[in-house]
Protein backbone atom coordinates (compact mmCIF):
# COMPACT_ATOMS: atom_id res chain seq x y z
CA UNK A 1 0.00 0.00 0.00
CA UNK A 2 2.70 2.46 1.19
CA UNK A 3 4.62 1.63 -2.07
CA UNK A 4 1.40 2.78 -4.16
CA UNK A 5 0.94 5.93 -2.75
CA UNK A 6 4.83 6.95 -2.72
CA UNK A 7 4.67 5.83 -6.46
CA UNK A 8 1.45 8.21 -7.07
CA UNK A 9 2.85 11.16 -5.15
CA UNK A 10 6.11 10.84 -7.28
CA UNK A 11 3.74 10.31 -10.60
CA UNK A 12 2.16 13.74 -9.41
CA UNK A 13 4.94 15.41 -8.19
CA UNK A 14 6.80 14.68 -11.94
CA UNK A 15 3.93 15.80 -13.47
CA UNK A 16 4.14 19.53 -11.44
CA UNK A 17 8.20 19.43 -12.18
CA UNK A 18 7.35 18.94 -15.72
CA UNK A 19 5.44 21.59 -15.84
CA UNK A 20 7.73 24.48 -14.78
CA UNK A 21 10.44 22.68 -16.63
CA UNK A 22 9.76 21.63 -19.74
CA UNK A 23 10.80 22.19 -23.32
CA UNK A 24 8.79 23.89 -25.61
CA UNK A 25 7.63 21.57 -29.18
CA UNK A 26 6.50 23.75 -31.45
CA UNK A 27 4.73 21.71 -34.59
CA UNK A 28 5.18 22.54 -37.69
CA UNK A 29 2.00 23.58 -38.43
CA UNK A 30 1.31 27.29 -37.33
CA UNK A 31 0.24 28.06 -34.11
CA UNK A 32 -0.12 24.37 -32.32
CA UNK A 33 2.18 24.72 -28.89
CA UNK A 34 2.53 21.11 -27.04
CA UNK A 35 5.09 20.86 -24.36
CA UNK A 36 6.21 17.23 -23.26
CA UNK A 37 5.16 17.66 -19.18
CA UNK A 38 5.95 13.89 -18.05
CA UNK A 39 7.61 10.65 -19.35
CA UNK A 40 8.10 7.34 -17.59
CA UNK A 41 8.62 3.93 -18.35
CA UNK A 42 5.63 1.84 -16.20
CA UNK A 43 6.95 -0.63 -14.07
CA UNK A 44 4.88 -3.33 -14.31
CA UNK A 45 4.12 -3.26 -17.75
CA UNK A 46 7.73 -4.17 -19.45
CA UNK A 47 8.14 -2.21 -23.02
CA UNK A 48 5.49 0.49 -22.10
CA UNK A 49 5.81 4.03 -21.44
CA UNK A 50 3.26 7.12 -20.40
CA UNK A 51 3.59 10.32 -21.85
CA UNK A 52 2.07 13.19 -20.74
CA UNK A 53 1.53 16.85 -23.16
CA UNK A 54 0.11 19.76 -22.51
CA UNK A 55 -1.47 21.70 -25.67
CA UNK A 56 -2.58 24.64 -26.94
CA UNK A 57 -4.64 25.11 -30.29
CA UNK A 58 -5.04 28.03 -32.29
CA UNK A 59 -8.84 28.93 -33.35
CA UNK A 60 -9.56 26.65 -36.58
CA UNK A 61 -6.36 24.18 -36.31
CA UNK A 62 -6.68 20.68 -36.95
CA UNK A 63 -4.30 17.40 -36.99
CA UNK A 64 -3.80 15.63 -39.62
CA UNK A 65 -5.41 11.70 -39.99
CA UNK A 66 -2.97 9.52 -37.43
CA UNK A 67 -3.03 6.92 -35.24
CA UNK A 68 -0.88 5.83 -32.28
CA UNK A 69 0.83 2.66 -32.94
CA UNK A 70 0.58 0.37 -29.57
CA UNK A 71 -0.62 3.41 -27.73
CA UNK A 72 -3.70 4.46 -25.89
CA UNK A 73 -4.12 8.13 -25.80
CA UNK A 74 -7.17 9.65 -22.96
CA UNK A 75 -7.24 13.65 -24.18
CA UNK A 76 -8.58 16.06 -21.60
CA UNK A 77 -10.25 19.16 -22.75
CA UNK A 78 -9.21 22.08 -19.89
CA UNK A 79 -10.51 25.25 -21.71
CA UNK A 80 -12.63 25.37 -24.68
CA UNK A 81 -13.69 22.02 -26.85
CA UNK A 82 -12.40 19.86 -29.84
CA UNK A 83 -14.40 17.93 -31.96
CA UNK A 84 -12.81 14.54 -32.34
CA UNK A 85 -13.00 12.11 -35.99
CA UNK A 86 -12.54 8.19 -34.02
CA UNK A 87 -12.92 5.80 -36.52
CA UNK A 88 -15.71 3.44 -35.51
CA UNK A 89 -16.59 5.71 -32.87
CA UNK A 90 -17.56 8.62 -34.62
CA UNK A 91 -17.79 12.25 -34.75
CA UNK A 92 -17.51 13.59 -30.67
CA UNK A 93 -17.55 16.99 -29.35
CA UNK A 94 -14.77 17.19 -26.22
CA UNK A 95 -15.89 20.41 -23.89
CA UNK A 96 -13.65 21.76 -21.32
CA UNK A 97 -13.85 19.38 -17.82
CA UNK A 98 -14.52 16.55 -20.17
CA UNK A 99 -12.04 13.45 -21.53
CA UNK A 100 -12.14 11.51 -24.52
CA UNK A 101 -10.47 7.99 -25.29
CA UNK A 102 -8.75 6.69 -28.46
CA UNK A 103 -7.80 2.90 -28.77
CA UNK A 104 -4.33 1.69 -29.93
CA UNK A 105 -3.70 1.59 -33.82
CA UNK A 106 -7.38 3.87 -34.26
CA UNK A 107 -7.02 6.72 -36.97
CA UNK A 108 -8.59 9.20 -35.86
CA UNK A 109 -8.21 13.49 -35.81
CA UNK A 110 -8.86 16.11 -33.71
CA UNK A 111 -9.61 19.88 -34.06
CA UNK A 112 -10.99 23.09 -33.10
CA UNK A 113 -13.52 24.36 -34.92
CA UNK A 114 -14.03 27.12 -32.67
CA UNK A 115 -12.91 30.87 -33.03
CA UNK A 116 -11.42 30.58 -29.43
CA UNK A 117 -8.22 29.11 -28.49
CA UNK A 118 -8.84 25.32 -26.81
CA UNK A 119 -5.87 23.72 -24.48
CA UNK A 120 -5.81 19.75 -23.71
CA UNK A 121 -3.83 17.59 -21.76
CA UNK A 122 -2.60 14.49 -23.41
CA UNK A 123 -1.81 11.16 -21.83
CA UNK A 124 -0.52 8.30 -24.01
CA UNK A 125 0.47 4.93 -22.83
CA UNK A 126 2.50 2.98 -25.53
CA UNK A 127 5.19 0.88 -26.50
CA UNK A 128 8.70 2.06 -25.68
CA UNK A 129 9.83 1.51 -29.07
CA UNK A 130 6.98 2.47 -31.64
CA UNK A 131 6.57 6.44 -32.57
CA UNK A 132 4.09 8.49 -30.51
CA UNK A 133 1.86 9.23 -33.94
CA UNK A 134 1.86 7.74 -37.22
CA UNK A 135 0.40 9.71 -40.00
CA UNK A 136 -2.88 7.95 -41.71
CA UNK A 137 -2.90 8.45 -45.65
CA UNK A 138 -6.05 8.57 -47.07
Amino acid sequence: MHRRVLAAVMFGGGILLGLGASEMIHAQVTGLVTRQIFKTDLANLPGQEVLVYASEWPPGFRLPLHKHEGGHELTYVIEGEQTFEIEGVGTRLVKAGEIIYTPPDTPHFGRNATGAISRTLVIRIKDKDKPVMTEVKS
